[in-house]
């Protein structure tokens, strides 16, 4: 199977990850996108008002309801530590080794893959796909410390996916000012973000 793999802390998920998803999983014929729910991520340093990982993953599954070929993959929340995306790779491919994986990346996130554990090796586990973000552009793709056929890869597999102006730090903010949260999130998520207190 074609499997997308969209990595994150979704804390919480909202429209602008169903979006993307649903763009990657229709631009690259995949037979399934799963949002990829992280433990720890070593990109989320600092953040305040998080949600434990059990809440994020209960609303990741509340928001892929209804929407064809999208899942949950929970790997990383089975593990303790840091989770990195070559660890995880390594591990889908050898529990599902007739699968190929097309790892969503947002354009921010590329410019700090040479930086990631062995980016290397992630690029030969996985095709990356890019997906464009408010405020990048192609330009992103200069410079980077990567292999030329690496670099040419991310370009040709990148995807314009819809850049909705919504963000979990937003919504996380709101809810802690009490203003709604209608419009970004799915009705099942918001009322398990009300009956479980998160964020205020």
């Amino acid at each position: 199977m074609r499997i997308g793999l969209f990595g994150g802390a979704f804390d919480p998920p909202h429209i602008g990850h169903i979006a993307v998803a649903e763009a990657v999983l229709r631009a690259r014929s995949l037979d399934r996108v799963d949002l990829l729910v992280s433990a720890q991520s070593p990109h989320a340093n600092g953040k305040t008002n998080a949600a434990p990982v059990q809440h994020r993953l209960a609303m990741a599954r509340l928001a892929v309801e209804g929407h064809a070929g999208l899942g949950v993959e929970d790997c990383e929340t089975e593990r303790h530590g840091k989770s990195y995306t070559v660890d995880t790779l390594r591990a889908l491919r050898q529990a599902h080794a007739g699968n190929d994986y097309f790892f969503i990346i947002g354009a921010d996130m590329v410019a700090d893959l040479p930086n990631w554990k062995e980016p290397d090796h992630c690029l030969q586990l996985a095709t990356f796909v890019p997906v464009m973000r408010p405020g990048f552009t192609m330009q992103v793709f200069e410079g980077l410390r990567l292999g030329h056929q690496a670099v040419q890869s991310l370009r040709l597999n990148l995807v314009q996916a819809p850049q909705l102006d919504v963000s979990s730090t937003r919504i996380r903010q709101a809810v802690a000012s009490g203003e709604s949260i209608r419009a970004w999130v799915a009705p099942a998520v918001e009322s398990y973000i009300r009956a479980h207190r998160l964020y205020v």
